[in-house]
């Protein structure tokens, strides 16, 4: 009785995980893909890791005018970066973003 896994069956089945694996993560994220551009912000964009960051920053600032907040992910050249937070007090316009960008309203 032969045990070994084929190695063309391994690499297969490598390769349909590789492919899983982001669809399943963009399933489970709750953010909704767009962009907000801010006609008034509190502060400068900042860096935090993730989008859930930006909305807990916005949630915290709340009483300073922050209703709506826009995080842009890193980029795919450089992964361990965080991404950029913006809390806004009033939005200009509201864009279809890309994977990277996410937006919501408190």
């Amino acid at each position: 009785m032969k045990t070994e896994i084929p190695v063309r069956k391994m690499l297969a089945a490598l390769v349909l995980s590789a492919f899983a694996v982001p669809a399943f993560a963009q399933d489970s994220d709750p953010y909704k893909v767009c962009s907000f551009t801010p006609a008034d912000a509190i502060g400068p964009m900042f860096e935090t890791p993730t989008a859930a960051d930006c909305e807990a920053a916005c949630i915290e600032h709340s009483g300073d005018g922050c209703t709506a907040w826009s995080y842009m992910g890193p980029s795919a050249m450089f992964p361990d970066k965080p991404g950029n937070c913006r809390m806004i007090t009033s939005i200009f316009s509201e864009e279809e973003g890309n994977d990277r960008f996410r937006c919501g309203k408190i």
